[in-house]
């Protein structure tokens, strides 16, 4: 009785083990979606890469189950894509979940879809308050500079009523020399400029918030930062190693500041770098 006991158990087990496991679906070419189950419906966790299949669909439901998540680091570091279609049940997209796919000039979003939406290939929150995605290849103009070689450029215009540019929306976005952001925006979150190309922003009057790595390894040459914000998280300007210049609109002791929020090289101060508080 306590062997046939114990097999049971086992059996329970193993049960339960599988319904936790990846399940694939093979959509077009050699590409093979995995999908986890979570609650009623379905998380993609992975999307290989694959020469023939420049464009990847998130569809709506797999097996009769709601897609409604994109997990972090499900759809990274993919060479060939150049497009995503995102299905209308997605709910959530994760922080990494689209990152560094250099190929990519578009996401778009089922019309249907209550959470999310595109604005000319740009994945912003359905409200449009919040930029969570630029494509890296999105809008790459190239010239040619006085030695002949090739340039390319990215020049971007957040759109007025943007309130938060969330983490990692710009990452490693190395082609953006030229970005405006709206007046309204009033947080920018870890590392949503990281590595962009940028020498010189302005930041809105009305932003409160600067997140740890906002602007790191960018080449911003001056910045005025105004007085409505509160908070600059550590590291938020860390290797910009052509950044002299900083104006704070305001005193030093009103202001909640990382460790090392300013320009360093490599973590180590700058000769030359000149920091003005307001008084």
């Amino acid at each position: 009785m306590k062997k046939i006991i114990s097999v049971t158990v086992v059996l329970v087990l193993l049960c339960a083990c599988l319904c936790s496991c990846d399940i694939s679906d093979i959509t077009g070419g050699n590409l093979r979606i995995k999908y986890k189950t979570e609650g009623e419906g379905l998380i993609v966790t992975g999307v290989p890469d694959n020469s023939t299949v420049p464009e990847i669909v998130i569809p709506d439901e797999y097996e009769g189950k709601p897609v409604t998540g994109i997990a972090d680091f499900a759809a990274v570091n993919l060479e060939n894509v150049t497009k995503i279609t995102i299905g209308r049940n997605v709910s959530e997209i994760g922080l990494w979940a689209l990152a560094n796919n250099k190929k990519l000039t578009a996401v778009e979003v089922n019309e249907d879809n209550e959470y999310f939406c595109d604005k000319d290939g740009v994945l912003y929150t359905k409200d449009m308050k919040t930029l969570l995605f630029y494509p890296m290849a999105r809008g790459v103009t190239e010239t040619k500079d006085e030695a002949g070689n090739t340039v390319k450029a990215i020049s971007y215009e957040i759109p007025e009523g943007v309130e938060c540019v969330r983490t990692k929306a710009f990452y490693k976005c190395s082609d953006i020399r030229s970005l405006t952001l709206p007046s309204t925006l009033k947080i920018i979150e870890e590392k949503a400029f990281f590595r962009c190309s940028i020498t010189e922003i302005i930041l809105p009057d009305g932003l409160e918030t600067i997140g740890k790595d906002a602007f790191s390894y960018t080449g911003l040459k001056a910045i005025d930062i105004p007085a409505a914000v509160c908070e600059i998280g550590e590291y938020a300007f860390y290797n910009c190693t052509s950044l002299l210049e900083i104006n704070v609109g305001s005193p030093e002791s009103e202001l909640n500041l990382g460790k090392k929020w300013y320009p360093t090289n490599n973590g180590l101060n700058i000769d030359g770098l000149k920091i003005t508080f307001a008084e």
